[in-house]
């Protein structure tokens, strides 16, 4: 099972702006995409992005989403990533 994260933004290079920053080396994407669908097998790997942008949410114009397997966009903003995190670490890493 694994956590898809998109990234989307109006300004064009934003998002590679982003990955780049992130990912420390250069990331590329289409030029004019507006766009970016990233899945990752380990769930704490895209726990550590959603806290890298909302900590730096006031660097980067960009907007992401989780989706969640019901097929749900569920946005990410600065007052809900908490909860976000914590329901990640729930589902995956909390034994029932």
């Amino acid at each position: 099972m694994s956590v898809t994260i998109s990234l989307w933004s109006s300004l064009q290079g934003e998002i590679q702006r982003f990955l780049c920053s992130y990912y420390q080396k250069d990331v590329q994407i289409e030029e004019y995409s507006h766009r970016w669908v990233g899945d990752f097998f380990n769930p704490l790997d895209s726990i550590d992005m959603i806290s890298a942008l909302m900590d730096n949410i006031q660097n980067f114009n960009v907007t992401m989403y989780i989706h969640m397997e019901n097929g749900y966009l569920h946005k990410i903003t600065e007052e809900n990533y908490n909860d976000v995190i914590k329901g990640l670490i729930g589902i995956y890493y909390v034994p029932v």
